[in-house]
């Protein structure tokens, strides 16, 4: 599971410990990514990594229109094995715009 800073900001200390700190975000992260593959001569390429399938994908999840609006946004993961409901409704009370919860699964 990861969740975005604004829920993470927002948890008991306790339970901020339970989360480790995988990525972080920056508008000139993505300029430098479109330039490094337009200078290679890859027109058709699309940005993704391991949190999020595409570059809209992460600008859903951190409620941006643009991506112009990341500044140093970031994303905290934990293990869990089961995620209900019940888990996603507990933290949504810390977010107030965005979803900022993903579960994924592991096969």
């Amino acid at each position: 599971m990861i969740i975005g800073w604004k829920i993470y900001d927002r948890l008991p200390e306790d339970e901020q410990k339970e989360f480790a700190l995988i990525e972080r975000y920056r508008t000139d992260y993505f300029y430098e990514y479109y330039e490094y593959e337009n200078a290679k001569g890859n027109k058709n390429y699309e940005w993704s990594d391991r949190c999020f399938k595409n570059q809209e994908e992460l600008l859903e999840f951190f409620c941006y229109e643009m991506i112009e609006d990341l500044n140093v946004d970031a994303v905290y993961a934990r293990r869990v094995e089961m995620f209900t409901d019940e888990d996603g409704k507990e933290l949504m009370k810390f977010c107030d715009d965005g979803n900022q919860i993903k579960v994924m699964g592991a096969n």
